[in-house]
């Protein structure tokens, strides 16, 4: 199953959910480079670019208010029954998961930022630590999104039925050889404090990933299992 615009007797509707998915995954393409941006920041110490990510949010902000918007115009105008209601309620649950991303994301510039005044350096290990698990946290959120573009009902459940969760055992991970960094006498306490928290916002970016792939199933299947044991 994907998203089709010829579904309808009423053309006008069709192109309204066409264009609420299209603003949806263009938001998604957005939060995904802020988040690159983000990294690549936090890696180099380029002030300059965490800057801009850091300015980048307010556009997502504003694209979040956006699509909440018309999700409300589009449910208030056309009543929207089974599916089609579903995908527009998910939509919006989507769009304010993105808008987190984001938040994570700006998260991560701030935390260069404050690194950079204080004038730390990151030990080799820690930006490489920082690589591995942005990796894995961009291609969970890339996936997922392609799952949600696609409505791959197939590839949601086996997402949601995944035994191993590679972001959470390399944020472990990471965390451990951080302890080991600051007992060779590496950064200040300050700016260990500051990486943990990136850690931790690339971490929630694979969390938010995982919402957007229950969205699936709740759209082509109608459940939810936000809450599911």
């Amino acid at each position: 199953m994907a998203f089709t615009n010829d579904r309808h007797t009423v053309k006008r509707f069709d192109s309204e959910i066409s264009s609420l998915i299209e603003q949806v995954l263009e938001m998604a393409r957005a939060a995904e480079q802020q988040v690159e941006q983000a990294v690549t920041a936090f890696k180099t110490g380029n002030v300059e670019l965490a800057r801009a990510v850091v300015v980048g949010d307010d556009v997502l902000n504003r694209r979040d208010l956006d699509i909440d918007r018309a999700c409300i115009r589009l449910l208030a105008r056309r009543q929207p029954v089974s599916t089609d209601m579903r995908l527009v309620i998910s939509m919006n649950k989507a769009v304010a998961d993105l808008e987190r991303v984001g938040d994570e994301a700006k998260s991560i510039a701030e935390k260069a930022l404050a690194i950079q005044a204080r004038g730390g350096e990151l030990h080799e290990g820690v930006a490489r630590d920082m690589d591995r698990l942005a990796q894995a946290a961009i291609q969970r959120f890339v996936t997922a999104r392609d799952t949600l573009t696609q409505l791959n009902i197939e590839q949601a459940w086996r997402l949601v039925r995944r035994e191993e969760d590679s972001a959470e055992e390399m944020f472990q991970d990471n965390l451990r050889a951080l302890s080991v960094h600051s007992l060779e006498g590496g950064p200040m306490v300050a700016t260990i404090i500051d990486v943990v928290l990136a850690f931790k916002a690339l971490k929630r970016v694979a969390d938010h990933a995982d919402n957007l792939v229950e969205y699936v199933i709740y759209i082509v299947e109608g459940q939810d299992i936000r809450h599911a044991s």
